[in-house]
């Protein structure tokens, strides 16, 4: 009973810091956006950054098959960074807010009954709906008060769902091939940096060397070390504790967290039509956590 409820506690304290870093991230990923940087670069940053640290553990892990490293690379590596930091470049944090965690449950939900062959509980049902209300009522919030909605804002949307999708099918791998937080975490970073770092280094846009030094810095600390390796060492432990669809369920509280803080940072308001959105959210994120099994 005491090591079910400490492994328990852990996996809560691992998924309510990881939905710390991922509000921030959605903060500093759009300023990062509208900055000097490219996409490519601050997934270069990110990468390189993480794998300087991700070496000083690799003795401390056993390595998984070469298939394993290459689909965690690249879904919850490459796959991601590339489309996530194109999207903030193209549209605004609201939507990086509502289509990234908030559509996240819908394709956990989704990739895992069709290919495990997993399909949601009733509970779980009714907790999705409540999820996909708030992604609605935020999504209308967004294009009533926003500004004109353009293709290339279009075209940022549709990298955020494509982010999304590759994070759900990364949570999906972490149960499907069950490693250790850590060896998780080492070997995405270093899988995802010896394939991306040289194809950026040789082929991509990069405006590194014009780039202020305190914006360089800004995004790689926060995404070199928060975002790639402490978020993905909890992420792992949460998923590891908790199970992939409440973990899933549990990160769409982060387009209301975000929300919140773009107020005082990003001075964007909220509105009544916005807070129910981001209240269904937050009720289909808990009845999901509630009712889906804990794994211990």
């Amino acid at each position: 009973m005491n090591a079910a409820s400490s492994t328990s506690r852990a996996g809560w304290v691992a998924v309510l810091a990881t939905i710390c870093i991922w509000t921030g991230f959605i903060l500093v990923s759009r300023a990062g956006g509208k900055g000097m940087l490219t996409g490519w670069d601050v997934a270069a940053l990110r990468f390189g950054v993480g794998a300087l640290i991700a070496v000083c553990f690799l003795p401390r892990v056993t390595l998984p098959p070469l298939k394993v490293i290459a689909l965690f690379s690249l879904f919850g590596g490459i796959g991601y960074a590339v489309t996530v930091y194109s999207a903030f470049r193209l549209a605004p944090a609201a939507h990086a807010a509502v289509l990234m965690p908030g559509a996240l449950p819908f394709e956990t939900a989704v990739i895992a009954w069709l290919w495990l062959r997993q399909a949601p509980s009733r509970a779980q049902r009714i907790a999705l709906g409540l999820v996909l209300a708030g992604i609605v009522l935020t999504a209308a919030d967004t294009l009533w008060h926003g500004s004109q909605v353009t293709g290339m804002q279009m075209v940022g949307d549709a990298l955020f769902l494509c982010g999304s999708s590759a994070w759900a099918t990364f949570t999906l791998l972490l149960r499907r091939y069950p490693v250790t937080p850590l060896t998780a975490t080492v070997t995405t970073t270093l899988g995802s940096a010896v394939v991306y770092l040289p194809l950026w280094w040789l082929f991509l846009p990069s405006t590194l060397a014009q780039a202020p030094v305190a914006e360089i810095l800004m995004q790689a600390v926060y995404q070199g070390v928060l975002v790639v390796f402490v978020a993905m060492l909890l992420y792992t432990l949460a998923v590891r504790h908790l199970g992939p669809q409440t973990v899933a369920l549990l990160m769409a509280v982060v387009p209301g967290l975000a929300a919140l803080a773009a107020v005082p940072v990003l001075d964007e308001p909220l509105s009544m039509l916005a807070l129910a959105g981001l209240g269904a959210v937050t009720a289909g994120a808990v009845l999901g956590a509630r009712q889906s099994p804990r794994v211990g």
